[in-house]
């Protein structure tokens, strides 16, 4: 509403605009014109909807910033303030660090260095809370909630909740603190009467589980072809999803939305909507059938293809996918440029943290002195170098058949395991491995040798071998998105913890073992966010589906017991990258 109405005519100015000269003088500039006709309410009214009108894109961007930043003041303040400390300088402290945060996230690089601090050995790790009288809550082992091997594990994001899935068909829901089991869905038997209760769960084994980003929903997977969406609040059976023609064998949810992704023997990828429960897309491309996929913020995913060797990164929104060819060789040539470079990098460590003290190579140095205080982690990285050495000298040829599981550091960087006991690591910018390390988590026993010979021989002496050497298969990752921090587990009875090297040198050291007996298929890691904004300090919920036989078969066997063993570490945020 405008007391001056301008009109044009035939490009002239109507009469209008005459009246509204003569009253200039007595309404004032129009600038500092104020309505006082009719209604207050509805002229305020007006007047806003007038400059939302009026607003334009630039205005509207400030707007938008200004109410983002006063949510993140809100949200990492609490709304409160405190007289003893300049609240505004610790406002400020904290927006900046949150800001930075976020956009470091979007961006897709990891920034935070929190790997350093679990260098200890393990049962200070695991018992850092003694002092408070609760030793119990770190290290907990959940049992008897399944009859057969179990396949898989996910922690909800407040590490309140612990799910497990297993070739039994059961899903298991369980209190981490306390270790008791809430609810249990048994699924049904596989040759059921014609209509199927789908609410019933599952009628086959369980191979995948997912839990979205809000803890609301959880998603299973499963042999029997199907995707079932139960409530986390309710434990009630929300939907099922039958579009895959085959085992659904990996689902991840995408972070910050309630967006599904899910792959399968059948070769295919699905998207799904869970806040609609409705089916989105198929992505093609494989060769075989996909085993693994794992996804963060951005509307994309990465797929491991198994026997295909191949993994692609799918550009949803580009409707797009790029294909990494994995299937690297373990030779000679390779073991010891493996050696030469590890030596090279711990070399660099030191040298950086002598001369220029950055954050990142201290971090380093911290992590490699605490190592050497930790007797299990220094020799179990003595032992991989000699056995290194030892196929080296032997000429040992090792060749990746198969790419088994994937794992993303940050939208850019990911790390692989497969067949050939290899961890590898990639980059998005790079269609081979940036890094590759060899046998990682050893290789088995000779079963054509007698008791008496192993007792004699060296166990890493591979010449004395009377049959093929056989590498570990890489069964297990899992990493913290957006740290330095990541695991890789087995059969040979050990959780490995992998922390990235600093700056532009590429890629990752050895820094801690975890004892887990059996075979470990599946690895969930969930980051609690602190009570204290401005805390460094971080805790780290890992847990670990344990079973007697592999997730995908029943070529292999060890003595363990099916449970998931869930481990809670205090780690501490030690600077920006």
């Amino acid at each position: 509403m405008f007391a001056r109405t301008f009109k044009k005519a035939n490009g002239r100015r109507s009469a209008v605009d005459d009246d509204s000269d003569d009253n200039d003088d007595q309404i004032g500039d129009i600038d500092n014109l104020e309505h006082t006709y009719g209604d207050e309410a509805a002229t305020d009214q007006s007047s806003e909807d007038d400059d939302e009108f009026l607003e334009t894109a630039a205005d509207k961007r400030l707007r938008l910033a200004k109410e983002y930043i006063s949510k993140v003041q809100e949200a990492t303040t609490g709304g409160g303030t405190d007289d003893e400390y300049d609240a505004a300088q610790i406002d400020r402290d904290l927006i900046a660090d949150r800001l930075m945060t976020d956009a470091q996230e979007r961006l897709g690089r990891w920034n935070r260095r929190i790997a350093s601090s679990l260098a200890r050995p393990i049962e200070q790790l695991t018992a850092s809370a003694a002092a408070e009288g609760t030793p119990s809550t770190r290290y907990r082992v959940l049992r008897n909630g399944h009859r057969l091997p179990v396949t898989c594990v996910a922690v909800t994001p407040d590490g309140r909740f612990v799910y497990s899935g297993s070739k039994d068909g059961s899903l298991v829901k369980w209190e981490r603190e306390t270790g008791r089991k809430l609810a249990t869905f048994r699924g049904q038997k596989k040759k059921q009467p014609t209509p199927i209760n789908h609410a019933l769960g599952h009628c086959d084994h369980i191979l995948a589980v997912a839990v979205s980003s809000d803890g609301k929903y959880v998603a299973t997977g499963g042999r029997d072809r199907r995707i079932h969406v139960w409530s986390v609040g309710g434990d009630e059976h929300l939907g099922v999803f039958h579009q895959h023609k085959d085992a659904v064998t990996g689902l991840v949810f995408r972070r910050g939305i309630n967006q599904l992704y899910s792959c399968s023997a059948d070769r295919m990828v699905k998207l799904w909507n869970i806040d609609e429960m409705g089916y989105m897309d198929t992505l093609f491309g494989h060769q075989d059938g996909a085993v693994a996929i794992d996804a963060l913020r951005r509307e994309q995913a990465v797929t491991a293809g198994g026997r295909d060797r191949t993994l692609r990164l799918w550009k949803i929104t580009e409707d797009s996918q790029l294909v990494f060819r994995a299937g690297a060789a373990t030779d000679q040539r390779k073991l010891t440029k493996m050696l030469k470079e590890d030596e090279k990098a711990n070399h660099q460590a030191g040298e950086m943290a002598a001369d220029d003290g950055s954050p990142a190579a201290i971090a380093i140095a911290k992590a490699k002195a605490l190592r050497e205080t930790n007797p299990q982690a220094k020799g179990d990285a003595e032992e991989h170098k000699d056995l290194a050495r030892r196929l080296a000298r032997d000429e040992t040829e090792l060749h990746e058949q198969c790419v088994d599981v994937v794992a993303m550091i940050d939208e850019e960087t990911f790390v692989t395991g497969g067949d050939s006991g290899a961890l590898s690591l990639w980059s998005t910018h790079k269609k081979k491995p940036s890094f590759i390390h060899h046998v990682a988590h050893g290789v088995h026993p000779d079963t054509n040798s007698s008791a008496a010979d192993l007792e004699d021989a060296d166990a890493l002496d591979t010449s004395a071998r009377t049959d093929p050497v056989r590498p570990r298969w890489i069964t297990a990752l899992a990493s913290v998105p957006f740290t330095d921090l990541f695991f890789s587990a087995s059969s040979d009875g050990f959780v490995r913890m992998w922390q990235m090297r600093p700056g532009k040198a590429t890629g990752f050291d050895l820094i801690n073992v975890i004892p887990v007996a059996g075979y470990v298929n599946g690895l969930s890691v969930c980051e609690l966010s602190p009570a204290d904004a401005l805390s460094p300090n971080r805790e780290i919920v890992l847990a670990a589906a344990v079973g007697q036989e592999p997730r995908l078969g029943r070529w292999a066997k060890v003595k363990a017991r099916s449970v998931v063993k869930v481990f809670q570490f205090s780690a501490k945020l030690l600077s920006k990258q």
